[in-house]
């Protein structure tokens, strides 16, 4: 039997994933002018900036790791590059779905199912994330 404080924690993660799932989407963004492009970050963390010459968010490691760190309610330093997401930082089904709705929605794509066996580490998740940037990018 689990912990109450964990319990708690769990149940408030798998209602977020549900909440999450269930929110229409965003209304779309105001126009922003041009020189305001570079300056412009994401609501939620400070992980993506767009890139003016395609439009596509661009990635940061650092950024990265602090979203993840805070999908995870770790701090920045436990999230290394080569931790493994569920052996070192117990992460389990539910946050590892969170991880992934939060990817696909800080940087606008989609990952197929046989790609998220990528999602095991920092470094993995990195990789992936800039090979789907640069396919989108190629593809706009």
């Amino acid at each position: 039997m689990l912990p109450t404080a964990r319990r708690r924690a769990y149940r408030t993660r798998r209602l977020l994933v549900r909440a999450l799932y269930a929110a229409p989407a965003a209304p779309p963004a105001p126009a922003v002018p041009a020189r305001h492009i570079l300056e412009r970050k994401t609501t939620m963390t400070e992980t993506t900036v767009s890139n003016p010459a395609t439009g596509t968010p661009s990635l940061d490691k650092e950024g990265l790791r602090v979203l993840v760190a805070e999908i995870l309610d770790l701090d920045v330093a436990e999230v290394t590059d080569d931790a493994h997401f569920v052996d070192d930082l117990d992460v389990d089904s539910l946050m590892a779905l969170e991880i992934t709705v939060r990817l696909e929605r800080e940087y606008a794509v989609k990952m197929a199912e046989s790609e998220l066996v990528a999602i095991t580490s920092l470094q993995g998740t990195y990789d992936l994330l800039d090979r789907k940037l640069k396919e989108k990018g190629q593809a706009a």
